[in-house]
């Protein structure tokens, strides 16, 4: 039963499918090593969402287009680059804040589809279907913490450094996911 929780620690942090760590890192830019516990649950939100597609898809209730789903995904990265981007000189929070949940939640559900597929797969069916989906989940959800806690010890020593340019830190990393996720985005519509 171990092989799905590390199976999900390998989903989020495999190099090959960078696009979940790079969903991380735009999530993750515009706060500081302080708002670790805000970072957590919108990760947390993210996984209930990735749980949730996944539950549906590995059960056969909801099929998706792949192609569609391999196009959102850096969309959802692509929207919340945008969205920091745009965001004032201050970090979200109050009803900004909902929002940002609720999508993380809802592009949680978009990146659950597109690995729904290979979830059916490693599937064990001698085993407890929902006690499989809340080990990888679990994993997922691990390893996601792991990735956060490193970009948020970058934007940490960063912000030791140069406080005066925390903030234009965050739109870097904000402005870097945007162009590797729009280029990702142009490969998988063309």
């Amino acid at each position: 039963m171990t092989t799905f929780f590390l199976d999900g620690i390998r989903h989020i942090t495999d190099v090959e499918g960078y696009d979940h760590m790079l969903f991380l890192l735009a999530l993750t830019a515009p706060y500081s090593y302080k708002d670790w516990k805000t970072v957590v649950l919108l990760a947390t939100a993210f996984t209930v969402g990735h749980s949730v597609s996944l539950f549906l898809a590995a059960s056969d209730l909801v099929r998706f287009s792949s192609t569609v789903i391999e196009a959102l995904i850096p969309a959802t990265i692509v929207f919340t680059c945008l969205g920091n981007l745009m965001t004032s000189a201050n970090t979200p929070s109050g009803r900004s804040m909902i929002y940002r949940y609720s999508l993380a939640t809802a592009f949680g559900l978009i990146h659950g589809m597109g690995f729904s597929s290979f979830f059916r797969m490693i599937f064990n069916e001698g085993q407890s279907f929902v006690t499989q989906l809340f080990l990888f989940n679990l994993g997922v959800e691990c390893g996601q913490v792991f990735i956060i806690a490193i970009i948020l010890l970058v934007i940490g020593l960063f912000g030791k450094l140069l406080p005066d340019y925390r903030r234009r830190f965050s739109m870097v990393l904000s402005a870097t996911a945007l162009v590797v996720a729009s280029t990702l985005l142009a490969e998988r519509i063309l």
